[in-house]
Protein backbone atom coordinates (compact mmCIF):
# COMPACT_ATOMS: atom_id res chain seq x y z
CA UNK A 1 0.00 0.00 0.00
CA UNK A 2 1.27 3.14 -1.14
CA UNK A 3 -0.51 6.76 0.66
CA UNK A 4 0.65 10.08 0.15
CA UNK A 5 -0.52 12.34 2.66
CA UNK A 6 -0.08 16.43 2.81
CA UNK A 7 -1.50 18.89 5.22
CA UNK A 8 -1.31 23.19 5.70
CA UNK A 9 -2.10 23.87 1.76
CA UNK A 10 -3.69 27.37 3.30
CA UNK A 11 -5.01 28.33 -0.46
CA UNK A 12 -5.14 31.89 0.56
CA UNK A 13 -8.31 33.17 -1.63
CA UNK A 14 -10.27 35.48 -2.22
CA UNK A 15 -7.90 38.27 -3.66
CA UNK A 16 -7.73 41.00 -1.07
CA UNK A 17 -5.69 40.61 1.61
CA UNK A 18 -3.53 37.75 0.94
CA UNK A 19 -0.64 36.65 3.13
CA UNK A 20 0.16 33.59 1.48
CA UNK A 21 -0.32 34.06 -2.46
CA UNK A 22 2.14 31.51 -3.49
CA UNK A 23 0.15 28.38 -2.08
CA UNK A 24 -2.40 27.75 -4.96
CA UNK A 25 0.86 27.04 -7.29
CA UNK A 26 2.55 25.28 -4.57
CA UNK A 27 -0.57 22.62 -4.52
CA UNK A 28 -0.19 22.39 -8.55
CA UNK A 29 3.64 21.38 -8.00
CA UNK A 30 2.46 18.73 -5.05
CA UNK A 31 0.08 17.43 -7.62
CA UNK A 32 2.27 17.80 -10.33
CA UNK A 33 4.85 15.95 -8.15
CA UNK A 34 2.15 13.27 -6.94
CA UNK A 35 1.17 12.34 -10.78
CA UNK A 36 4.79 12.15 -11.83
CA UNK A 37 6.84 10.09 -9.25
CA UNK A 38 4.17 8.49 -7.21
CA UNK A 39 1.60 7.61 -10.23
CA UNK A 40 0.77 4.07 -8.57
CA UNK A 41 -0.67 5.56 -5.15
CA UNK A 42 -3.30 3.91 -3.64
CA UNK A 43 -4.91 7.34 -2.04
CA UNK A 44 -3.42 11.00 -1.25
CA UNK A 45 -4.85 12.29 2.38
CA UNK A 46 -5.11 15.82 2.64
CA UNK A 47 -4.66 16.33 6.31
CA UNK A 48 -6.20 20.17 6.90
CA UNK A 49 -5.75 23.40 6.70
CA UNK A 50 -7.32 23.26 3.22
CA UNK A 51 -7.86 27.12 3.48
CA UNK A 52 -6.27 29.85 4.63
CA UNK A 53 -9.57 32.09 5.51
CA UNK A 54 -12.10 29.19 5.08
CA UNK A 55 -14.97 31.21 5.53
CA UNK A 56 -14.79 32.01 2.24
CA UNK A 57 -16.04 29.91 -0.46
CA UNK A 58 -12.98 31.00 -3.11
CA UNK A 59 -10.52 28.79 -1.64
CA UNK A 60 -12.30 25.01 -1.66
CA UNK A 61 -13.67 26.28 -5.11
CA UNK A 62 -9.53 26.42 -6.03
CA UNK A 63 -8.96 23.48 -4.31
CA UNK A 64 -11.59 21.48 -5.90
CA UNK A 65 -10.54 22.78 -9.80
CA UNK A 66 -7.23 21.68 -9.16
CA UNK A 67 -7.79 17.90 -7.95
CA UNK A 68 -9.40 17.66 -11.42
CA UNK A 69 -5.39 17.21 -12.34
CA UNK A 70 -4.86 14.85 -9.61
CA UNK A 71 -4.77 11.46 -11.27
CA UNK A 72 -5.05 9.14 -7.67
CA UNK A 73 -8.07 8.94 -5.42
CA UNK A 74 -7.90 11.28 -2.48
CA UNK A 75 -9.49 12.19 0.60
CA UNK A 76 -9.88 15.28 2.67
CA UNK A 77 -10.88 16.75 6.14
CA UNK A 78 -10.54 19.96 7.71
CA UNK A 79 -8.43 21.96 10.16
CA UNK A 80 -8.86 25.04 12.31
CA UNK A 81 -8.41 27.35 8.95
CA UNK A 82 -11.27 25.53 7.59
CA UNK A 83 -14.61 26.04 7.54
CA UNK A 84 -17.33 22.88 7.58
CA UNK A 85 -20.33 24.73 6.12
CA UNK A 86 -18.66 26.82 3.28
CA UNK A 87 -16.27 23.23 3.06
CA UNK A 88 -19.59 21.54 2.40
CA UNK A 89 -21.20 24.40 -0.03
CA UNK A 90 -18.58 23.56 -2.44
CA UNK A 91 -17.86 19.85 -1.90
CA UNK A 92 -21.21 18.26 -0.89
CA UNK A 93 -21.26 16.09 2.22
CA UNK A 94 -19.12 13.49 0.00
CA UNK A 95 -16.43 13.25 2.67
CA UNK A 96 -18.68 13.93 5.55
CA UNK A 97 -19.97 10.88 8.02
CA UNK A 98 -23.35 10.37 9.41
CA UNK A 99 -22.63 12.91 11.77
CA UNK A 100 -21.41 15.94 9.17
CA UNK A 101 -17.85 15.84 10.17
CA UNK A 102 -15.69 15.30 7.53
CA UNK A 103 -14.32 12.20 7.94
CA UNK A 104 -13.52 9.09 6.47
CA UNK A 105 -12.42 5.21 6.69
CA UNK A 106 -10.16 3.64 3.47
CA UNK A 107 -9.12 0.45 3.37
CA UNK A 108 -6.24 -0.25 0.63
CA UNK A 109 -5.66 -3.70 0.55
CA UNK A 110 -4.57 -5.35 3.96
CA UNK A 111 -4.14 -1.51 5.79
CA UNK A 112 -6.98 0.83 7.27
CA UNK A 113 -6.03 4.32 6.82
CA UNK A 114 -8.69 6.09 9.06
CA UNK A 115 -9.08 9.95 8.34
CA UNK A 116 -10.38 12.23 11.20
CA UNK A 117 -11.52 15.51 11.64
CA UNK A 118 -10.20 17.02 14.36
CA UNK A 119 -10.78 20.80 13.86
CA UNK A 120 -12.69 22.43 17.36
CA UNK A 121 -16.53 23.76 17.20
CA UNK A 122 -15.38 26.63 19.04
CA UNK A 123 -15.08 30.16 16.55
CA UNK A 124 -11.57 31.79 15.94
CA UNK A 125 -10.80 35.16 17.89
CA UNK A 126 -11.95 38.22 16.57
CA UNK A 127 -8.35 39.04 14.12
CA UNK A 128 -7.61 35.68 13.93
CA UNK A 129 -7.63 34.64 9.64
CA UNK A 130 -8.70 30.75 10.39
CA UNK A 131 -12.22 29.63 11.00
CA UNK A 132 -12.01 27.47 14.25
CA UNK A 133 -10.37 27.84 17.38
CA UNK A 134 -6.06 26.99 16.67
CA UNK A 135 -6.94 24.11 19.32
CA UNK A 136 -8.31 20.64 17.83
CA UNK A 137 -11.17 18.50 19.62
CA UNK A 138 -12.49 15.18 18.76
CA UNK A 139 -15.75 14.92 20.64
CA UNK A 140 -17.65 11.84 21.44
CA UNK A 141 -19.39 11.22 18.15
CA UNK A 142 -16.46 11.22 16.18
CA UNK A 143 -14.48 8.92 19.11
CA UNK A 144 -17.19 6.53 18.38
CA UNK A 145 -17.08 6.31 14.62
CA UNK A 146 -13.16 5.95 14.80
CA UNK A 147 -13.95 3.14 17.72
CA UNK A 148 -15.76 1.26 15.04
CA UNK A 149 -13.49 1.64 12.03
CA UNK A 150 -11.39 0.13 14.61
CA UNK A 151 -13.44 -2.43 15.30
CA UNK A 152 -13.85 -3.17 11.92
CA UNK A 153 -10.20 -3.70 10.95
CA UNK A 154 -10.32 -6.68 12.83
CA UNK A 155 -6.27 -6.23 13.70
CA UNK A 156 -4.74 -5.37 10.27
CA UNK A 157 -2.36 -2.35 10.00
CA UNK A 158 -4.32 0.85 10.78
CA UNK A 159 -3.24 4.09 10.48
CA UNK A 160 -4.86 7.33 11.69
CA UNK A 161 -4.49 10.60 10.38
CA UNK A 162 -5.76 14.11 11.31
CA UNK A 163 -4.90 17.92 11.54
CA UNK A 164 -4.29 18.69 15.14
CA UNK A 165 -1.04 16.36 16.91
CA UNK A 166 -2.40 14.59 19.94
CA UNK A 167 0.92 14.62 21.91
CA UNK A 168 3.23 17.70 23.25
CA UNK A 169 5.82 17.67 21.62
CA UNK A 170 7.92 20.35 23.78
CA UNK A 171 7.99 23.16 20.89
CA UNK A 172 6.15 26.58 20.38
CA UNK A 173 2.62 24.96 19.30
CA UNK A 174 2.05 23.13 22.19
CA UNK A 175 -1.07 24.94 23.42
CA UNK A 176 -2.84 24.60 20.20
CA UNK A 177 -2.69 20.72 19.57
CA UNK A 178 -5.27 18.24 20.36
CA UNK A 179 -7.12 19.27 24.15
CA UNK A 180 -8.07 16.67 25.95
CA UNK A 181 -5.99 13.69 23.98
CA UNK A 182 -6.65 10.76 26.36
CA UNK A 183 -9.27 9.37 25.07
CA UNK A 184 -7.93 8.99 21.87
CA UNK A 185 -4.81 7.66 23.06
CA UNK A 186 -6.49 5.16 25.21
CA UNK A 187 -8.21 4.18 22.63
CA UNK A 188 -5.29 3.70 20.30
CA UNK A 189 -3.42 2.13 22.36
CA UNK A 190 -6.21 -1.03 22.70
CA UNK A 191 -5.24 -1.71 19.28
CA UNK A 192 -1.79 -3.31 18.51
CA UNK A 193 -2.28 -2.73 14.95
CA UNK A 194 -1.93 0.89 15.17
CA UNK A 195 1.25 1.36 12.81
CA UNK A 196 1.05 5.37 12.68
CA UNK A 197 -0.89 8.43 13.69
CA UNK A 198 -0.25 11.18 11.52
CA UNK A 199 -0.76 14.94 11.72
CA UNK A 200 0.17 18.48 10.44
CA UNK A 201 -0.93 21.52 11.91
CA UNK A 202 2.62 22.73 13.39
CA UNK A 203 4.17 22.92 10.21
CA UNK A 204 6.97 21.07 11.60
CA UNK A 205 8.59 17.67 10.76
CA UNK A 206 8.79 15.39 13.81
CA UNK A 207 8.43 11.95 15.41
CA UNK A 208 7.22 10.17 18.40
CA UNK A 209 6.60 7.01 20.49
CA UNK A 210 4.35 6.45 23.50
CA UNK A 211 2.39 3.78 24.51
CA UNK A 212 3.20 1.74 21.88
CA UNK A 213 2.38 4.03 18.91
CA UNK A 214 4.78 6.12 16.70
CA UNK A 215 3.27 9.90 16.03
CA UNK A 216 4.32 11.89 12.54
CA UNK A 217 3.99 15.07 11.92
CA UNK A 218 4.84 16.98 8.40
CA UNK A 219 5.96 20.16 7.44
CA UNK A 220 2.75 20.66 5.22
CA UNK A 221 2.82 23.01 2.06
CA UNK A 222 2.32 26.68 2.90
CA UNK A 223 5.66 26.98 4.86
CA UNK A 224 8.23 25.34 7.21
CA UNK A 225 8.55 25.94 10.74
CA UNK A 226 11.98 25.82 12.13
CA UNK A 227 12.42 26.10 15.81
CA UNK A 228 15.53 26.31 18.34
CA UNK A 229 15.61 23.50 20.36
CA UNK A 230 17.36 24.55 23.22
CA UNK A 231 17.35 27.15 25.90
CA UNK A 232 16.19 30.14 23.79
CA UNK A 233 12.53 30.19 23.74
CA UNK A 234 10.69 30.53 20.86
CA UNK A 235 13.42 30.67 18.53
CA UNK A 236 11.54 30.07 15.76
CA UNK A 237 11.38 31.00 12.25
CA UNK A 238 9.47 30.54 8.72
CA UNK A 239 11.15 29.03 5.73
CA UNK A 240 10.18 27.89 1.84
CA UNK A 241 10.09 23.88 2.01
CA UNK A 242 6.69 22.21 1.34
CA UNK A 243 6.32 18.95 2.15
CA UNK A 244 4.42 15.25 1.76
CA UNK A 245 4.74 12.44 3.34
CA UNK A 246 4.70 8.76 1.22
CA UNK A 247 3.66 6.09 3.56
CA UNK A 248 4.73 2.53 2.28
CA UNK A 249 2.43 -0.16 4.39
CA UNK A 250 2.43 -4.16 4.30
CA UNK A 251 1.64 -6.88 6.89
CA UNK A 252 5.00 -6.88 8.25
CA UNK A 253 6.14 -3.11 8.56
CA UNK A 254 4.59 0.32 8.03
CA UNK A 255 7.53 3.23 6.96
CA UNK A 256 6.64 7.03 6.75
CA UNK A 257 8.79 8.90 3.97
CA UNK A 258 9.45 12.83 3.38
CA UNK A 259 9.61 14.83 0.33
CA UNK A 260 9.77 18.05 0.27
CA UNK A 261 8.41 18.83 -3.39
CA UNK A 262 9.54 22.92 -3.10
CA UNK A 263 12.54 23.15 -1.68
CA UNK A 264 14.53 25.80 -0.26
CA UNK A 265 17.86 24.03 -0.75
CA UNK A 266 20.62 23.33 -3.62
CA UNK A 267 20.50 20.03 -5.24
CA UNK A 268 23.93 19.15 -6.07
CA UNK A 269 24.73 16.29 -8.96
CA UNK A 270 27.06 14.10 -7.52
Amino acid sequence: MKLVVLSDIHIDLPLEDQKYPDNLARLETAIERINTAYSDVDLVVFAGDLADRGRFAAPYEALKDALTHLSAPYALTIGNHDDRDSFCGVFGNAYADENGYIQSAHKLGGTHVLVLDSAAGAPAPDGFRGARAAWGQLCAKRLDVLQHWLQEANGQPVIVILHHPPLPLGLWGDPMLLREPGALIDMLADYENVRQVISGHIHMTTTAFHRGIPFTTIAGGCTTVVEDIGRRENRRRRTGPAQMAIVLSNAEQTTVHFDNYVDAHPTFSK
